[in-house]
């Protein structure tokens, strides 16, 4: 059953801006993204897919970022390179108050734009 969608597009010169700041780094993205972005040697359009993501996922449980921040939303990807939602602290238990036990992602991205939808069931 659907709980809930959300999309979100982002521009990625927005973030290729932002990707020399630790603070930035640490605010919006977790470790394991950190150290996936930077064996991408941080790709601005990667970067800003997964921006992309973590603000459609805050819209799907219906409170953006009120509650938690980015960094509580994982986008990670499998061994097949297909993005995967891990959600942390208030950001799981939002999902747990809504019954959410997965939401399904997809990101698209061209040099100037990146956007993501996803759906939680």
């Amino acid at each position: 059953m659907i709980k809930g969608t959300g999309i979100d597009m982002t521009e990625v010169e927005r973030i290729k801006k932002n990707l020399g700041s630790e603070k930035f780094l640490n605010k919006i993205y977790s470790k394991n993204e950190i150290e996936y972005l930077s064996s991408r040697k941080f790709n601005a359009q990667t970067a800003a897919g997964m921006f992309a993501a973590k603000e459609a996922v805050s819209k799907c449980l219906g409170t953006g970022f009120s509650n938690f921040g980015p960094c509580h939303i994982e986008i990670l990807k499998d061994e097949m390179g297909k993005p995967y939602v891990n959600l942390i602290d208030n950001a799981l238990k939002r999902a747990q108050e809504l019954n959410v036990s997965n939401i399904q992602v997809s990101i698209t991205h061209t040099s100037e734009y990146a956007a993501a939808f996803c759906i939680a069931e």
